[in-house]
């Protein structure tokens, strides 16, 4: 058996490499001509899969180690009788850790104080209720937005103006086009006008969600924020929007090791299903856990935070690309997203610090703590 797999596939060899000979490619330029003797195909979202990629090949099985399927036609592939699995929830913990640290340094950077504030979550599913989870834990008043949760008879989910009303607005939906919700561009010009004055919005979810030039002008008027992870048209970003951001990073916040892991394997059963074969599963597991030693006297939380995710690095590796072309920035786009350092989850620290009310809040956001 022969599989073309995106080359930021983590721990690919480890699982399908027991079972096929592996050909690795850039995610990116992935063509045709790869899978004329390819009997499966495992990616990650920079990959289009339709006809124009798969009409006339051999492959009869498609695999993506992310959450999402906007980059799948799956009806194409359904019609075809190509058998295709994705990773729903896979990086939920990921995803959501990251944009906890993304508020924080934007807070930072803001000259506000993260407790206290409100915060409004747009999409309650596997990682906006984890962001829900971790905001309540370190005090804040947080509500929930979500339609198609409250069709099904979820209760205490709030209407999209109280969502919007809130100090930090947080954006966790999929990318849809169609149905009775969809979400791209469902944030534009008048949805914007409907946030406070001065609040915070922050997009972890897929960049064609926001309307760029309507949120550009807001950020350049001053009267929002904004704390972004994917961008509107990525990797060709609009370098005016990036300098107005508050933070800014190159479409991170699931690329732990924990997540990408957890990912392939859930991909890697779907493909043992489809093909017959015997898992095989122990070469693939996470990393040793970190170690962040905190001397007395100095903020642990927000040590803790930008050690396990490290915000500030990567978006001072976006904002380098602000003044390139913009073929050029979207070559560093995609080299910042395959060259991202080794990353675990917070379960995968541990935290040493004195200060007893750090203890506390760490452990409530999922840290091994131990009073230094």
């Amino acid at each position: 058996m022969r599989i073309v797999v995106d080359q930021n596939i983590r721990a690919a060899e480890a699982t399908f490499g027991a079972h096929a000979e592996l050909v690795f490619r850039d995610g990116r330029v992935i063509c045709r001509d790869d899978l004329l003797d390819a009997d499966a195909l495992i990616i990650r979202t920079a990959t289009r899969v339709g006809a124009s990629l798969l009409r006339d090949t051999p492959v009869r099985f498609v695999g993506s180690t992310s959450i999402g399927t906007d980059h799948l036609d799956t009806d194409w592939l359904d019609a075809a009788g190509i058998a295709w699995a994705n990773a729903p929830g896979c990086n939920a913990d990921s995803a959501a850790q990251y944009t906890l640290a993304m508020i924080w340094l934007a807070c930072a950077r803001l000259g506000r104080q993260l407790a206290g504030a409100t915060a409004g979550i747009i999409g309650r599913g596997n990682v906006g209720s984890r962001v829900l989870t971790l905001l309540q834990a370190l005090g804040l008043e947080v509500v929930a937005n979500d339609p198609p949760l409250s069709d099904a008879g979820v209760n205490g989910l709030v209407d999209l103006d109280t969502a919007l009303a809130q100090d930090i607005v947080c954006l966790h939906v999929p990318l849809t086009m169609d149905g009775p919700y969809p979400t791209r561009r469902m944030i534009i010009a008048d949805t914007l006008r409907r946030m406070r004055n001065g609040s915070l919005l922050v997009n972890a979810a897929r960049g064609d969600v926001i309307d760029g030039e309507a949120l550009l002008a807001e950020l350049r008027a001053g009267r929002l924020h904004a704390a972004l992870d994917v961008w509107p048209g990525e990797p060709r970003i609009d370098a005016a929007l990036l300098r107005a951001s508050c933070v800014a990073t190159p479409h991170v916040a699931g690329y732990s090791d924990d997540g990408k892991r957890l990912g392939t394997l859930m991909v890697y059963d779907a493909f043992c299903d489809w093909a017959g074969l015997e898992r095989v599963r122990a070469a693939a597991a996470p990393t040793a856990a970190q170690r962040l030693d905190v001397p007395e006297g100095e903020d642990a939380l927000g040590r803790a935070l930008e050690a396990a995710c490290f915000v500030q690095l990567h978006d001072a590796g976006l904002r380098a690309l602000a003044d390139v072309t913009v073929e050029q920035r979207a070559v560093g786009f995609d080299r910042l997203r395959r060259d991202y350092p080794l990353r675990r989850d917070f379960k995968g620290w541990r935290i040493s610090t004195a200060d007893g009310e750090a203890v506390r809040s760490l452990r409530e956001l999922g840290f091994q703590v131990a009073r230094a």
